[in-house]
């Protein structure tokens, strides 16, 4: 009898081990495998998770993910990517709403305020299209620069730099102009003077009204209320610009060295020519940078530097010292997109530059865009075929069949691939 108890208690501890030990593997196995449910706005963004090979786009369920620490990518073509790192429990649904946020939006606000108010407003060289005061939702990190300008007083200029998150707020107490303010004399155009082409040559100097002379370096332009900087040279400037048929305004302003304002006589000059189908201009606002146009017509033919001349359209000049305008004009447009590209070819002593496009049609302004701000040029080499930062998209021009344009993002296959070949073959010298 003693011997059956020693061998039961013996078969005992056997079972209690054997329990033991698939007590520990049914612990392990009682960790169940989670669910991921992941929506976005808007939706139909492309899911990663862990970096693997995406097969879903939102919103979506994914089931039978094993415990543990996973990631999720979302991609959206025209948004910011967007992303998130999280530990995923035995059993747990983790549910993701993601905002996604537009390409080029940025966490950033800049408040502007002038005394008195009414003040029109130049962001980095572009006029806005309303006055002060106003808050500018989304501007790009970096360096900036405000111009402030009310008709009687005191050009109020200001830089600063913001940082994603930041706001920064401009509170300009603007002041009446005292002697000696800039005086301008205008050798060419001449007022009341006509034209028979859309390239104008503008020459004039400054000097103070006391006579001395004016040392600063740069000047404002204004061509039909759009102004542009230019640059002074000792005293004096000599620009190309574009007009447009009919009448056109032109006057002048710049800042003495204490900051007062002296503005020129108006002029006023005439395009005797009809007005094209498409115009686009292209400025920028930085002295030594070299910007070039780039227009693509509904043929894949291809207008810029190197061929300034196409079957429907010419660039006018090629400014390789700053400012611009550089000029597109096409006479009678032809069905179909022309394509508007900007090369930031040579910065050259600028650490950036901002360039804005305008497009008119049939002599009337029908759209701007930008600025876009370069921070790198074409380096003339190292053309990464993924990566574009010397080159901005601007807009296609879509003509329709009644002879009217619309604004598009979108680009025929057949079109796209001639662009990208001619991008990467373009001319690296000048």
């Amino acid at each position: 009898m003693r011997q059956y108890h020693l061998l039961l208690v013996a078969a005992l501890a056997i079972l209690l081990v054997i329990s033991g030990c698939f007590g520990k593997k049914k612990t392990s196995e009682s960790e169940e495998d989670g669910t991921i449910v992941v929506n976005s706005t808007p939706q139909g963004a492309t899911i990663y998770l862990d970096g693997a090979e995406p097969r879903l786009v939102t919103p979506a369920t994914i089931e039978n993910v094993e415990p543990g620490e996973h990631t999720i990518l979302l991609e959206k073509s025209g948004y910011q990517n967007w992303s998130e790192t999280f530990d995923l429990d035995s059993g747990e649904t983790h549910v993701i709403n993601a905002n996604l946020v537009p390409e080029g939006y940025y966490n950033t606000s800049l408040e502007i305020y002038s005394t008195p108010s009414g003040s029109s407003i130049y962001l980095d060289g572009t006029c806005l299209e309303y006055t002060t005061p106003v808050i500018v939702q989304s501007l790009v990190p970096g360096s900036h620069h405000v111009r402030l300008y009310l008709a009687g007083y005191n050009e109020y200029n200001e830089y600063f730099d913001i940082a994603d998150g930041e706001t920064y707020v401009i509170d300009a107490i603007l002041s009446v102009p005292q002697y000696p303010v800039p005086v301008f004399t205008i050798y060419s155009p001449l007022d009341g003077e006509s034209f028979n082409d859309n390239v104008v040559h503008v020459m004039g100097s400054i000097e103070l009204e006391n006579g001395n002379p004016f040392t600063g370096d740069t000047a404002i332009m204004t061509l039909n209320d759009f102004d542009q900087e230019i640059y002074v040279y000792y005293g004096s400037f000599d620009e190309y610009i574009s007009i447009g048929s009919g009448t056109n305004h032109l006057s002048f302003r710049a800042n003495s060295p204490n900051g007062d304002t002296g503005v020129s006589d108006e002029i006023t000059i005439y395009g005797n020519f009809v007005a094209p189908d498409i115009e686009v201009v292209l400025t920028w606002n930085s002295p030594t940078a070299d910007m070039d146009l780039h227009i693509w017509n509904p043929f894949g033919e291809w207008c810029y530097w190197w061929n300034m001349i196409i079957s429907d359209g010419s660039l006018d000049i090629d400014d390789t010292s700053g400012y611009g305008p550089e000029t597109f004009t096409c006479q009678t447009a032809n069905v179909g997109e022309y394509v508007v590209k900007v090369n930031s070819f040579d910065l050259d002593e600028d650490p950036y530059t901002d360039c804005t496009i305008q497009v008119y049609f049939e002599g009337q302004l029908a759209g701007t865009f930008g600025p876009h701000r370069f921070t790198v040029d074409d380096g003339m080499e190292n053309w990464d075929e993924d990566e574009h930062p010397a080159w901005w998209n601007v807009v296609n021009i879509v003509v329709t069949g009644n002879r009217e344009i619309k604004f598009s993002n979108h680009i025929s296959d057949e079109l796209a691939n001639k662009i990208a070949y001619d991008m990467e073959n373009m001319p690296r010298q000048k």
